[in-house]
Parts: C-alpha cells; sequence; structure tokens
C-alpha cells in the first residue's frame, strides 16, 4: 500500500465503459467499405493500441487507398450518435465515493476531443466529481503525455497514481514518472498487458484497497 495525493483517471475503458461500442463502431466500418469480417472481442482486445491509425490498420484499413482523417472522422460520428450505448465502468462510482473522503485531488486525462469529453461527463453526472477534466484539441485520439505533463507541472509524480486501461496509460504515467494501475476490462486484453506491467487488475474497485 502507499500514500497517493492525486488520483489521474483515464476516461474510455477505465471510467467509461465503451468497449463493447467501440467494436461496433469499427466493424459497422469495417463491413461498409468491405474490408473484412467483423472483429470478434478478442480480436480486438488484441489489436488495439495507440496511436489508433496504428489499430485501424491492423483492423485492415489501407490508408493508401483511404483517408484517416475520413475514416476517423466517421467512426466519431457513429460513436457519438449512439453514446448512450455506454454507461460507467461498473465500480468506478464506489471508487469515487471512497476517494471524496481522502484530502487528494482527482483529474480526468483523455486521448477523447476536450468539448466532447466535457460534453459525456455532463451527460454521466460525473463533471463535478474531477477537480479537473483534460481532453485533447482534435477528434484523432493522439497522446495525452502533454495534456498530462502540464496538469501534473509542480506536483511530485511519486504522490500520483494514473489508472487505465492501456499500456499508451502506463507509457504516459511513465513519461510523468508516476505510479500506474491498469485495469484489464477496458480495450486492451489482461495478457497484453500484464506481459509489460505487474500492477494489473481485473476490477477497478481493487484500486481503493491498494491505497490509502
Amino acid at each position: 500500500m502507499f500514500t497517493v495525493k492525486t488520483f489521474i483517471f483515464d476516461f474510455n475503458g477505465t471510467t467509461l465503459d465503451d468497449v463493447d461500442h467501440s467494436l461496433n463502431c469499427i466493424n459497422t466500418l469495417l463491413l461498409k467499405y468491405h474490408i473484412r469480417e467483423p472483429l470478434s472481442l478478442y480480436e480486438y482486445k488484441h489489436i488495439f493500441t495507440f496511436p489508433v491509425i496504428d489499430y485501424y490498420r491492423k483492423a485492415g484499413f489501407d490508408f493508401n487507398k483511404y483517408s484517416f482523417e475520413e475514416i476517423g472522422r466517421e467512426w466519431v460520428d457513429l460513436y457519438y450518435s449512439h453514446k448512450e450505448e455506454t454507461r460507467l465502468m461498473d465500480g468506478f462510482a464506489d471508487v469515487l465515493h471512497n476517494l471524496s473522503g481522502k484530502e487528494c485531488r482527482t483529474a480526468l486525462i483523455s486521448a477523447s476531443q476536450q468539448d466532447n469529453l466535457l460534453q459525456q461527463c455532463r451527460e454521466l453526472g460525473i463533471e463535478k466529481l474531477f477537480d479537473e477534466i483534460r481532453g485533447i484539441d482534435n477528434i484523432y485520439a493522439g497522446s495525452k503525455e502533454a495534456i498530462a505533463k502540464e496538469y501534473l507541472a509542480g506536483t511530485d509524480p511519486a504522490d500520483c497514481l494514473f489508472i487505465g486501461d492501456t499500456l499508451h496509460d502506463l507509457h504516459v504515467a511513465r513519461a510523468v514518472g508516476c505510479r500506474c494501475c491498469l485495469v484489464a476490462k477496458g480495450h486492451q486484453a489482461e495478457d497484453i498487458l500484464r506481459k509489460e506491467h505487474d500492477y494489473v487488475v481485473n476490477d477497478i474497485r481493487e484500486v481503493k484497497e491498494l491505497c490509502v
């Protein structure tokens, strides 16, 4: 157990349970462009990666034939036109309730576009639960590293815990010098996470048991 003064949560796949919805969106595009049969959940979790252009390539998109910007825009339009199919990750509310009685900061840092991120948080009723909510300035799900560094400027990273669901979250945490917990219910498969990191849990509720 260790003391944490700042908890940083990833959004998609960590705070928000949107894996099935994201899979449906990519499969819609794969079928529309006659690229391949739909991905299974197992396949999806084993090819998902950052930057997402690499994930699209693994799914079968040839960006010599298609525009990444156009495919990315279509995916985003599909995602947000049916975002009611997403929900808070099971157990997330329990973790936030537990943290509310502690003297600590909570932040949400995401590769989602800032305005879209804020709107989703408002609709989910969690906007006021965080001291800070930060997304990126475009829709193409790039790196969170810059905004994480900006947020933690002047903060001792040894007092911080980054909670995410992908190796990108781990790499961001390492880049800013803080600990990282990966939750194996999101967009990347548990075996992929455990190959690179020891602190992997199966339920986000386990986070509160390891921190004081």
